[in-house]
């Protein structure tokens, strides 16, 4: 397990563009610490898990899962000709060898750490897509088609207008990629939503999440925000209504209050 979890830690890592360095800073560990976990040499704590897990924003759960992550030539092939590129166009973006890609993809040989950040890269992928299982999923590809299809488009009349490939669309729709935050941009400014709506996690608060306006969606975003939302998660009934009752109050009487500071 142990070097699963180093490669699923350096994999996340990657992802979020973090140097060893960056994330010994923003855990409080060592990077030296953090770099013999990541090849495999030694086991965390579960302190140190938990640490690296919440710097990384992920599960703990996730980081320590016992499946095997597999690579299969079946995926590189697939994302590569929704991009619409041949093994020889996808060899010189990647600066891999179009001998070794044919390989990849019959099975016949597997890529190392280094090799998928090159296709990750050459694809416009994360390097998720390849080795994570399918309960690796977001919402984004039910959101993408059902906020698509409410505004009449097609999905080659949003590639076009999106600049990406009607095959990239048909993948993140059907949930088998996930798309960058570049692409998801795009998107957003083509579809006029903000990126927060591609996002959000939980189904249930969709809805009323899509109709605020663009201003208090970014502000939903501040870290501050989400803390004071995240204080009171776990609150009751009964406490709600009292929090709801005295933003009403604070509401009505903002200017009385603000005058008497």
């Amino acid at each position: 397990m142990t070097d699963m979890l180093g490669n699923r830690i350096r994999i996340f890592r990657s992802e979020r563009g973090l140097t060893l360095s960056q994330l010994a800073k923003m855990s409080g560990l060592s990077a030296s610490y953090l770099s013999t976990i990541e090849r495999g040499l030694k086991k965390p704590s579960v302190p140190a898990l938990k640490q690296i897990s919440e710097s990384l924003n992920v599960s703990s759960a996730l980081l320590v899962r016992q499946e095997e992550e597999k690579f299969t030539g079946e995926k590189l092939s697939f994302f590569r000709q929704g991009r619409g590129l041949s093994i020889e166009e996808l060899a010189e973006i990647s600066e891999l060898s179009a001998a070794l890609i044919e390989k990849f993809e019959k099975g016949e040989a597997q890529p190392d750490y280094e090799q998928l950040e090159m296709l990750s890269a050459a694809l416009n992928l994360t390097i998720s897509c390849f080795v994570e299982k399918s309960h690796y999923k977001t919402n984004i590809g039910v959101r993408l088609k059902q906020l698509r299809e409410s505004q009449g488009l097609t999905a080659v009349a949003l590639a076009e207008k999106a600049g990406v490939s009607m095959g990239l669309i048909s993948q993140i729709e059907s949930n088998y990629t996930i798309p960058s935050l570049d692409t998801l941009e795009r998107f957003s400014e083509v579809m006029g939503v903000t990126l927060h709506y591609f996002l959000l996690e939980h189904e249930e608060v969709e809805n009323f999440i899509y109709t605020l306006g663009s201003d208090l969606i970014e502000i939903l975003g501040d870290h501050k925000v989400q803390a004071v939302l995240s204080s009171i998660r776990d609150f009751n009934a009964a406490e709600i209504r009292y929090v709801l009752n005295y933003l009403q109050f604070f509401k009505r009487n903002k200017k009385i209050l603000s005058c008497s500071e």
